[in-house]
């Protein structure tokens, strides 16, 4: 039994008669898709699963977002935190779920990017399991120095890396991070030895930066620090942050053409109905022009920002290319 409206079960009946007359009807998922490009979706509540806990900047982000989508399409959107496994349990949660339009999940950097590298067995596959709807919000990763670095800014920093080879030291929230991944492309990009520190988390890796146990932090956490003034801000891995307007890039510091930055986006199961991707991705849009919703976002050091359904899966392949050729050629060991 169907979840239609009688009128939606109607004109779907008359499309399905329609294409069976012209000889087009390709099976029942063909005359689910016409159904569902109607304009009746939704018709019920919408699960939106974030697989992290609460509290982290991906929980931020999709509930930003969840509200707006929510008046913009009239019906609730039901926001879920399914962590464990680096994000794995919730995306293949999501992933096994009924491609009815009505269960979608946020994806960032490391569930989309890292962890099909990271992980062969992967409990999904974030190319073939699901379809992109949009990206939502981006972040460039801040680099913090001690209070007492002699170097004020990253540009000063590299200098003293490259003349002392092997003498600093980078903390990160661990291997195969963001953070990681970050300090290994800079370290080729712009030819300097720093050593690599791995911590268990972002929140160990501040505080022995601001007790002046490591040299530099190349991790989300220091965000706020950098913002205060506790720790000193270098740089940031991306694009300028708003919250921070006189901080420059790593490119803009000496390495040019480095990007490296985190992103988020909302996909639903593959052979959800295009129409209904269409139509959320629509709204999406929109919903990432709001000055208020911008506002929030970059108060957090975040960029609100949008994209076509296509455009979200170049950036994944994009990245993901990225990422592969950044653990090669330092040899990381991801699993």
């Amino acid at each position: 039994m169907n979840n239609y409206p009688p009128s939606a079960w109607v004109s779907g009946l008359k499309r399905r008669d329609l294409l069976k007359g012209l000889g087009l009807m390709g099976g029942a998922g063909l005359t689910q898709q016409w159904a569902f490009a109607d304009e009746t979706y939704p018709t019920k509540p919408i699960t939106l699963v974030v697989p992290y806990p609460p509290g982290g900047n991906t929980d931020v982000v999709a509930r930003a977002f969840a509200m707006p989508l929510a008046k913009a399409l009239g019906q609730p959107i039901v926001v879920e935190n399914k962590g464990g496994a680096g994000g794995a349990i919730g995306a293949s949660w999501v992933a096994k779920s009924n491609p009815d339009g009505y269960t979608m999940v946020i994806g960032d950097l490391g569930l989309l990017c890292i962890n099909p590298i990271a992980n062969p067995s992967l409990s999904y596959d974030p190319v073939k399991d699901f379809v992109p709807i949009s990206t939502i919000a981006s972040v460039s990763i801040v680099i913090a120095g001690r209070k007492d670095l002699p170097a004020n800014n990253l540009r000063e920093f590299l200098a003293l890396a490259k003349a002392n080879p092997g003498k600093y030291q980078c903390a990160t929230a661990g291997t195969g991070t963001i953070g990681h991944l970050s300090l290994e492309l800079i370290k080729s990009m712009a030819g300097v030895d720093i050593l690599h520190v791995p911590y268990k988390g972002g929140a160990p890796a501040l505080t022995d930066l601001l007790g002046g146990h490591v040299d530099i932090l190349i991790d989300g956490v220091a965000f706020n620090s950098a913002k205060t003034g506790a720790v000193k801000a270098l740089g940031v891995t991306g694009s300028r942050i708003a919250a921070l307007p006189d901080v420059p890039s790593v490119s803009e510091s000496g390495v040019n053409g480095f990007y490296f930055s985190n992103f988020w986006g909302f996909l639903m199961p593959t052979h959800t109905p295009k129409g209904v991707i269409s139509r959320v991705a629509t709204e999406l849009q929109k919903i990432a022009t709001l000055p208020a919703l911008r506002a929030q976002l970059e108060a957090g050091g975040l960029n609100a920002q949008s994209s076509t359904d296509k455009e979200f899966g170049d950036l994944i392949k994009r990245s993901s290319d990225q990422i592969n050729r950044i653990v090669k050629v330092a040899g990381i060991a991801l699993s």
